[in-house]
């Protein structure tokens, strides 16, 4: 396999824009989601896969099959994050993001695009939970925002599918 990446952040539900970026870099179709690069080159994807963008779940889906075919690595974005904390009830009630006007206008393309969707979207919930916040490659290092050491060991050793650790990364003030 190739030690070459390609580094795509912020796709906002870009399917068709995913699809030709992927081309233009050389990958190829490998089946009706994944993609593949003759090199073996992969794809290091940062964050930002929803929101926005016309074809949140096709978005989604591609990402995901590079990911499980080894074509590409996933890391979380804050949009992703949003959407976890906008899913989850707070222990002080109501929900870690607050359902206000604003965070329902954010999230808007999304939650329409799964609506009558919701055990599909749960997925996406679980599978965002999974997505490492940062990455160390060795010669390369990938994060969405800032690359904060003292922020990061902050985080080291919690997990998003702790929801307690959720609430506490959701809670301005926290170390999390």
């Amino acid at each position: 396999m190739s030690s070459a990446v390609d580094f795509i952040a912020d796709i906002h539900g870009q399917h068709d824009k995913l699809v030709g970026l992927l081309g233009h870099l050389g990958y190829e179709a490998s089946d009706a989601r994944s993609f593949r690069h003759p090199e073996r080159r992969r794809v290091v994807f940062l964050g930002d896969y929803i929101d926005r963008g016309p074809k949140i779940r096709e978005t989604l889906q591609t990402v995901r099959a590079m990911v499980d075919t080894g074509d590409a690595l996933a890391i979380m974005g804050n949009h992703e994050f949003n959407a976890i904390a906008y899913a989850s009830p707070s222990r002080r009630g109501g929900f870690l993001r607050p359902h206000c006007d604003k965070n329902r206008h954010q999230h808007g393309a999304t939650l329409n695009q799964f609506e009558g969707l919701e055990e599909e979207w749960k997925d996406w919930l679980s599978w965002f939970k999974q997505l490492p916040m940062w990455l160390d490659l060795g010669q390369a290092r990938a994060v969405h925002a800032c690359w904060d050491e003292e922020s990061m060991a902050a985080l080291n050793g919690g997990s998003l599918t702790d929801d307690t650790f959720v609430e506490a990364c959701a809670i301005k003030g926290t170390k999390e």
